[in-house]
């Protein structure tokens, strides 16, 4: 960076046209622009000259002149040294210098992200020596990864990718409906459903290299149910676990729980080793290791890069690499919400496969956005009245239609859909209905991330409300600040999204018993309690019509309490270049990278 600074400096000379003109200077003139010894200016030209950014011809003689001549504009120069830093991996580097010389120089910064745009997609290349085909998925992130641990992470990218690091007991297929073996290929329990053992396969290696034992899956099971207030809600029905002999182990159940084994199959219940996970304390969630299909090779503020584990017992994924380039500012907040998957190409390809259809894959993801309205603090929104006509007034189909953007209506638990409310059109007489309810004007506090679409759905909320005397304040938080109970506990409302895929019943749970979730923190204790009650009997059943009853019965105590408002759900389109195949989105709107490969 300082070399770069210093030819900049040069160019200052002749700011016009200095660009392959010589000019005669001398070292000492040199050395005065630089701030430098005579010495150093030396180093410092031959540097540039090695590099070829410029020629310099030394004078004859103390004080002779000598021919400076610059060879590139400093636009050139900055958008060669930025693209170097980045394919080299020194991604916040080449942002640095963007965001030090983009604005002095706008077409290297317009010819910078028009580049790096261009590097993202399916890209094949040759190993030197060997000429040995690499398939790399490159993609793009706007913040770096946080914590990759199973137990501790939040966000549903970080999830999906635990999924490919990661494996768990047993697996919960989303086509079938049906759990899966995966590190258990075999397992039983007694008639009364609380005694279970599990046989593990033999051979199975973590990412470190050693061999999978029972003691792995007792450490990983107990480590979640002590560490973890985030996901302990998993483990709630397990009273010990315990190890037969280095493969199989028995899990004895306080009570029969017919979401047990989908339980299992959560990522955050993923199977770690016990060795290298204490070895490494804090350090694990920035280099996990675990026995999934890839396995991570960097993990920094610029990039996450994964690689194939060649030795996995389910079979070698396709794709050699994943590279997660974190570009601040350039993408979307999430990457999966990019609109093309492409192959980057020779240009003497694109002209034949200009004609090719691509590929279109889109749905609606099952997770949707929400507002939680907290019934358990003392305050305006403790009265069930008032919480109604505020639930009203928020109903998510005057958001989707004003802020539009892929949002659609979500079907939540049940069927359940959200119709519009029966509130009046005038504000005036809605203004007169919120005095009714004896609000004393007090403003409300509402967190949310500061997320694109997080931050668009509380400003229409806030807005919404004050157009109705209803003052609302918003307060940003990171993930981690807002899966604090004491937060939840605090915030009025709270803006988040829901995370549903195809267990339905289980996802129910999680929405109403993860702390890190706001929902269990605004229910009042005695809602709370009849809620515990029916999840209760959502575990002992195995019924499918009561089951569904059971659902249905928690979803319409929970609107008849307007604890929440469901605000839509989004719809994920994806274009996929027509060389790549496998390509699918799962519940969360993602894809899964063990099934992509390239022609």
């Amino acid at each position: 960076m300082q070399l770069v600074e210093q030819y900049i400096r040069l160019c200052a000379l002749r700011p016009t046209d200095s660009v392959g003109r010589p000019l005669e200077i001398t070292l000492a003139e040199v050395a005065a622009i630089l701030c430098c010894t005579l010495r150093n200016a030396t180093l410092t030209l031959k540097k540039m000259q090695a590099r070829g950014w410029l020629g310099w011809q030394p004078g004859r003689g103390r004080g002779n002149h000598s021919v400076l001549t610059l060879l590139l504009e400093p636009a050139d120069l900055l958008l060669s040294v930025a693209k170097e830093l980045a394919q080299t991996g020194e991604i916040r580097a080449s942002q640095e210098l963007m965001q030090q010389y983009g604005e002095a120089w706008p077409t290297f910064s317009q010819n910078f992200s028009l580049w790096m745009k261009s590097q993202f997609g399916a890209r094949v290349t040759r190993e030197k020596g060997s000429n040995s085909r690499v398939d790399t998925l490159r993609l793009l992130l706007d913040r770096p990864f946080e914590a990759l641990d199973p137990i501790h992470v939040l966000l549903r990218s970080q999830t999906h990718l635990v999924k490919h690091l990661f494996d768990t007991l047993v697996r919960f297929d989303p086509l079938t409906k049906r759990i899966e073996p995966q590190l258990a290929f075999h397992w039983e329990t007694d008639e009364s459903g609380k005694h279970w053992t599990f046989y593990l396969r033999k051979g199975v290696l973590f990412h470190h290299g050693r061999l999978l034992t029972a003691d792995d899956v007792r450490f990983s099971l107990l480590r979640l149910m002590e560490q973890s207030f985030k996901h302990r809600w998993l483990a709630r029905s397990i009273e010990s676990v315990n190890v037969c002999d280095d493969y199989v182990v028995t899990i004895e159940l306080k009570e029969r729980d017919e979401l047990f084994l989908q339980a299992l199959s959560k990522e955050q219940l993923s199977i770690v080793p016990r060795d290298y996970t204490e070895q490494m304390g804090e350090q694990f969630s920035r280099l996990p290791v675990g026995t999934g299909p890839f396995r991570v090779v960097r993990h920094d503020d610029s990039m996450l890069v994964l690689e194939a584990f060649a030795p996995y017992f389910a079979g070698r994924p396709f794709l050699d690499k994943i590279e997660i380039w974190c570009v601040p500012g350039m993408g979307q907040a999430d990457w999966a919400d990019e609109s093309v998957l492409t192959v980057a190409k020779a240009s003497s390809l694109q002209e034949a496969e200009a004609e090719l259809a691509w590929n279109e894959v889109a749905r609606q993801e099952k997770c949707f956005q929400y507002v939680s309205l907290n019934a358990a603090k003392k305050g305006p929104l403790a009265d069930a009245s008032f919480r109604s006509l505020l639930a009203e007034l928020l109903a998510g189909p005057a958001l989707r239609e004003e802020l539009q953007g892929g949002r659609e209506q979500a079907e939540v638990w049940g069927g359940y859909r959200q119709t519009a409310g029966s509130t009046p059109d005038d504000p005036a007489e809605i203004a007169r209905l919120v005095d009714a309810r004896g609000y004393g004007k007090e403003t409300l506090s509402l967190y949310t991330y500061p997320d694109a679409d997080h931050i668009e759905d509380a400003e229409w909320i806030r807005d919404k409300a004050k157009a109705y005397g209803i003052p609302i304040e918003i307060q940003y938080a990171t993930p981690e600040e807002l899966a604090l109970p004491a937060l939840l506990q605090h915030a009025d409302l709270v803006v988040d999204s829901a995370n549903v895929d195809e267990r339905t019943e289980l996802s129910l749970v999680e929405f109403l018993l993860a702390e890190a979730l706001s929902i269990t923190h605004h229910l009042t204790a005695h809602g709370k309690a009849e809620l515990e009650r029916l999840i209760r009997s959502l575990g002992q059943t195995t019924l499918t019509e009561e089951r569904q009853t059971i659902v249905r019965t928690m979803m319409e105590k929970l609107m008849a309490d307007h604890i929440f408002v469901p605000l839509y759900a989004n719809r994920v389109e994806m274009k996929a270049h027509p060389r790549l195949s496998g390509i699918s989105l799962d519940a969360y709107g993602w894809i899964d990278f063990r099934t992509v490969f390239g022609r």
